[in-house]
């Protein structure tokens, strides 16, 4: 038989064991940090030059994919880049005044102001998990 501090420990050890198999079955952490878009300049003109920048980009990337919208819509997609093969497909909206880099930033040349308004780029890992970031260009009038 077992001395009363004895089951008084093991208690105490099972408890602990069920409060952390607990936490872990109900805690999500977060699978990646959220894509972010950032135009650069951020003050520009129309007629500028735009950089719209992307950071927190997850790992093991498959091909980047921009809409000039608040959302994914291939209606608004501007182009489309293919990583492995180095692939640029344009969308509906390409005008040709936009250029993609392999770290996925979109530049806008001789921007106008219907060049204002949101930019998403849809990020497909190749697991084929998606991620999305959006961000909002202005460009100031002159």
């Amino acid at each position: 038989m077992e001395t009363p501090s004895a089951t008084a420990h093991r208690g105490r050890i099972l408890h602990g064991l069920l409060l952390a198999v607990s936490l872990l079955t109900f805690w999500n952490p977060p699978t990646s940090a959220r894509v972010i878009v950032e135009s650069f300049p951020p003050d520009a003109a129309a007629g500028d030059k735009v950089l719209l920048h992307v950071s927190h980009l997850p790992e093991n990337l498959a091909a980047y994919i921009w809409y000039k919208a608040d959302r994914v819509d291939p209606k608004h997609q501007i182009i489309s880049y293919i990583i492995d093969t180095s692939e640029i497909i344009p969308g509906p909206l390409y005008s040709g005044r936009e250029r993609i880099y392999d770290d996925g930033s979109l530049l806008l040349q001789d921007t106008t102001q219907k060049d204002t308004g949101y930019y998403t780029i849809q990020v497909i890992k190749k697991d084929y998990l998606i991620d999305v970031g959006t961000g909002l260009l202005h460009l100031d009038c002159e």
